[in-house]
């Protein structure tokens, strides 16, 4: 269940609602760019979320204890929101995005719903989709050196720990 502060929770409680979603998108640049699916922009924690202007979620999905969650957005590619060439460059991979519900009337009500970051991204006809991973995604990938009975570097190689050079030897043969 959902954790509303009191303000929000009286709002939803009062059977006619002024809601929508916003989406902050936070690059590893330090870029932050904010979306909504509402029809003006709206500004809270000193980011304007644009109306029409990138993001909306097509597809949702939670998981309980250490599964694995995630979901998409998807949007137009515009000059004004996100470029194609800056998709293209990889600026958005692995970018932070947090999704937020929030009364359009008194954006002071507002509620956190998920972080997630930007996994693949696939693009057609002047539109994307960014695949959303939770934070237990990192947990399913494998991350370092792989230790194993038989050794995964080439003798000699960077990651051997053996210096062949040592271990060269000239004679001559008469």
């Amino acid at each position: 269940m959902l954790d509303f502060s009191p303000q929000l929770a009286a709002h939803l409680a009062g059977g006619i609602t002024t809601l929508c979603r916003c989406w902050r998108l936070t690059r590893r640049d330090g870029l932050v760019m904010g979306f909504t699916d509402h029809d003006r922009d709206l500004t809270f924690d000193a980011v304007t979320y644009r109306a029409g202007g990138g993001l909306s979620a097509s597809e949702a999905e939670s998981a309980a204890g250490l599964q694995v969650s995630g979901g998409e957005v998807s949007g137009a590619l515009r000059d004004a929101g996100i470029a194609e060439a800056d998709i293209l460059a990889g600026r958005y991979d692995e970018a932070e995005v947090a999704a937020y519900i929030v009364n359009w009337s008194d954006v002071t009500q507002r509620h956190l719903l998920q972080v997630a970051t930007i996994g693949e991204i696939r693009r057609a006809d002047r539109s994307f989709v960014a695949e959303l991973r939770g934070p237990l995604h990192r947990y399913d990938q494998e991350q370092g050196r792989i230790y194993q009975r038989t050794c995964p570097a080439v003798l000699g190689d960077a990651r051997c720990a053996v210096n062949l050079a040592s271990m060269t030897d000239r004679k001559s043969v008469v």
